[in-house]
């Protein structure tokens, strides 16, 4: 997967459900995938082993495999008729859409395959004749499928990260051509931990800003600064390698912000 350009944030919070959906390219073609990412700090779920990918095939499709925008509900009410039916036959979790070389395809982790690949045929069959349609079922108990290819990699979610917050400053009236600082947090297990890569940030053109502690959960969090104008390709080249060196001192990155700055340079 070659990661291309983020599409849109789409956060939705039920229990541990977090979706959120970003373009990226599959075999030189655009692929849009909306995926829950709540589920990959439990993945895999033991109790659903077997993977069900399904959905139709667009009538209308562009010459990027992508289904035409009018078509796009249509699509959509029959992934929801699949996904109804899938629950009348086994449990299941849907951990994720994919949209690509005209398919529109729902992604379900489920209990029980018996019966499911004839029956789904009998429901497009009697429900959508003028639809073709995918059916795909497999064994998937490490849940594969979901953390390598649903999942964003770093580099893509990096930039879901990061264009969540310009996205938000452009909201706010931010040109993004003016200098600001901007700072970024992090928080280590011990503070001869965070101390360390405090000068290690330091030595590389970074200031320290703040100094935070919580005796409740054990942490020592340190909010560094730069200032810079948020240039999109800079940033993520920074945050990549904050998150790089953040792991070698066995600590977490938190993510960054700044005030925007509104007017022209």
């Amino acid at each position: 997967m070659f990661f291309v350009l983020f599409l849109a944030c789409n956060s939705v919070f039920a229990q541990v459900e977090q979706w959120d959906t970003y373009i990226a390219k599959y075999d030189g073609k655009p692929g849009s995938v909306l995926v829950d990412m709540g589920l990959y700090q439990s993945a895999p779920d033991k109790k659903y082993p077997n993977l069900v990918i399904t959905g139709p095939l667009a009538n209308k499709c562009g010459k990027l495999g992508m289904p035409d925008a009018d078509e796009i509900e249509t699509l959509e009410s029959i992934l929801a008729v699949s996904g109804n039916f899938i629950t009348g036959v086994t449990p299941k979790i849907l951990a994720g859409t994919f949209t690509n070389n005209c398919k529109r395809l729902n992604y379900y982790y489920v209990k029980d395959t018996i019966g499911i690949r004839n029956a789904l045929a009998r429901m497009y069959g009697r429900s959508y004749t003028n639809y073709n349609y995918f059916i795909s079922i497999k064994y998937d108990p490490e849940w594969l499928t979901y953390r390598t290819f649903l999942y964003p990699d770093e580099a893509t979610e990096n930039w879901m990260d990061n264009i969540k917050v310009i996205t938000k400053l452009i909201g706010e009236g931010d040109s993004l051509k003016k200098p600001r600082d901007i700072h970024f947090d992090f928080y280590f297990k011990t503070d001869t931990e965070r101390k360390s890569f405090a000068a290690y940030e330091i030595a590389k053109g970074y200031k320290q800003a703040q100094l935070t502690e919580s005796k409740a959960q054990s942490t020592y969090g340190v909010v560094l600064s730069k200032r810079a104008p948020v240039n999109m390709d800079d940033i993520n080249a920074m945050t990549a390698e904050l998150k790089a060196d953040t792991k070698k001192f066995n600590g977490v990155y938190a993510g960054w912000g700044c005030k925007p700055e509104k007017g022209k340079k």
